[in-house]
């Protein structure tokens, strides 16, 4: 089972937010950086399943060289291998999903595509379902539950009147939610190793 984990630098939530002198974007240089929850739940979600089954969790970011750091983080929670496609560029959707598609591309099929449902800074849904688009594969996202057996996927979305199932074959991307799961924490040896 080869997993990938999309995952984006986000400014860590609860701190102090400062325009730049032109009030056009928000200055970084103060902030301090994650994934967000979503994310971070996607990650160990795939770490779970490859800890049951065998295989790969590759995690995968565009940004810039400082979002080293949170592939670190992710490598510290189970993550096999990481790629980090390097740009200071701000990047819109269509755009943001191009470069994952070609990255994609390049490595060994995926049996699953993880991504966040949303992304914590402005709250975008479209990456995961423009990657998978592109590559021709079935999206399910907002889930809350997944099991991956025999070459599927069970997919659980939290709905007004209980759960929506979804069943599909894999390959596959999805897009999970906070609370699918509680993430671990890693621990400092894992840190190190990361390292």
């Amino acid at each position: 089972m080869r997993i990938l984990c999309a995952v984006k630098r986000v400014p860590i939530t609860g701190g102090k937010m400062v325009l730049t002198a032109d009030e056009q974007a928000i200055e970084t240089k103060h902030l301090g950086f994650t994934i967000s929850p979503h994310e971070e739940c996607g990650v160990e979600e795939a770490v779970r399943i490859v800890e049951a089954q065998g295989g790969e969790v590759v995690v995968l970011t565009l940004g810039p060289a400082e979002a080293e750091e949170q592939l670190r983080e992710c490598m510290a929670l189970g993550a096999d291998r990481a790629i980090h496609l390097v740009s200071d560029e701000e990047w819109d959707a269509q755009a943001t999903a191009s470069a994952l598609v070609e990255a994609i591309r390049s490595e060994e099929p995926f049996d699953l595509i993880v991504f966040g449902n949303e992304s914590a800074d402005a709250g975008n849904y479209q990456v995961g379902i423009r990657v998978a688009y592109a590559l021709g594969l079935p999206v399910v996202t907002g889930l809350k539950g997944l099991v991956v057996a025999d070459g599927r996927a069970r997919c659980e979305q939290e709905v007004a009147a209980g759960r929506d199932v979804y069943d599909v074959a894999l390959p596959a991307v999805v897009a999970v939610k906070e609370g699918l799961n509680l993430p671990r924490y890693p621990s400092v040896p894992a840190k190190l190793r990361a390292n």
